[in-house]
């Protein structure tokens, strides 16, 4: 009697099992995982601009003078072509100013001629080298500067301005810089220079762009 009590228990509590009844399993844990992060591209160069530096340049340059041999310096001089060389320089940041000095060598092509009066007056401009100093505005990636210098151009004279030799002058001007890494910048400078000798007087307008690699 007990077994067939026992029994009849064991089936009632199997019943919903066997009947078809619904069987709840537990879904397996899920972990949330966070998405992988975003490659960060390479920043440039920002706002510090001190240091050493040396680069190359490459331009085009215009010389106007007036042969003062000739009275009332009634024969003008003009002439232009290529000018390009190398630089090397060091700079102080202090923040928003910039300070520098800079030494240049160019190799030019600019011949010089007037063939109206003296057609023996010519001369042509052959190399130049340059001591500038510098002061700007540190802009982030970009440097506004302005400049003056002493250069010294070797040249080549006949005619009425015959001679081998150098004229010394000087020169102002302006030019801007962009930093396209933390080592590495572009950009361009307008110079204009003026030398004076016992013969002629010249102005020369050089208009170059510049690449610089910080070190």
């Amino acid at each position: 009697m007990k077994n067939a009590v026992f029994l009849s228990a064991a089936l009632l509590a199997g019943a919903p099992a066997f009947a078809g009844g619904p069987v709840i399993v537990a879904n397996d844990a899920t972990v949330a995982t966070a998405p992988a992060p975003m490659a960060q591209p390479m920043m440039a160069r920002g706002g510090e601009w001190g240091g050493f530096y040396g680069g190359a340049q490459l331009g085009y340059g215009n010389i106007d003078g007036n042969d003062t041999t000739i009275i009332d310096n009634v024969l003008d001089l003009g002439g232009d072509g290529l000018i390009g060389g190398v630089h090397a320089g060091y700079r102080m940041d202090f923040g928003t100013f910039v300070a520098g000095a800079e030494l240049g060598y160019d190799l030019t092509d600019i011949s010089v001629e007037q063939a109206t009066l003296d057609p023996t007056a010519t001369g042509s401009f052959d190399n130049m080298a340059s001591l500038k100093l510098t002061g700007g505005i540190d802009m982030g990636q970009w440097l506004a500067y302005g400049a003056i210098g002493v250069t010294r151009i070797g040249a080549d004279f006949s005619g009425t301005l015959s001679g081998d030799g150098t004229l010394d002058g000087r020169f102002a001007g302006l030019g801007a810089e962009y930093a396209i890494s933390d080592t590495m910048s572009v950009g361009g400078e307008v110079l204009q220079h003026s030398f004076d000798t016992d013969n002629a007087d010249f102005e020369m307008t050089t208009v170059q762009a510049r690449v610089n690699f910080r070190f």
